[in-house]
């Protein structure tokens, strides 16, 4: 085996790594290595994870510092859009045209 599919392959298993980390974040879901029977590749596995772990943190403290990325609060991105509709339909004026006559 080549060095070039070594360091391919290793960089793909990174990758999956990082995304059930992502997804261990997000949706609280968790790989269930009680479903192998060897003790040693239970550990080895949960090493493998917790790898995942710190390099999702280390790719989203990067992202924040880079400043190309900002941080979105959807719940209250979604309340101001449907206040924002009700206020059109209740008065027919935007927030905006309200904002500016204080």
């Amino acid at each position: 085996m080549s060095i070039g599919k070594l360091a391919h392959y290793s960089f793909d298993l990174v990758l999956i790594s990082i995304i059930l980390a992502g997804i261990h974040r997000n949706t609280g879901l968790v790989f269930d290595t009680s479903h192998f029977s060897s003790v040693d590749v239970r550990k080895w596995f949960g090493k493998y994870l917790a790898f995942g772990e710190r390099c999702y943190d280390s790719t989203v403290s990067l992202l924040k510092l880079t400043g190309y990325f900002t941080q979105r609060n959807l719940v209250y991105d979604y309340v101001s859009r449907e206040a924002g509709k009700i206020l059109k339909d209740q008065t027919g004026r935007d927030i905006d045209e309200i904002q500016k006559k204080q």
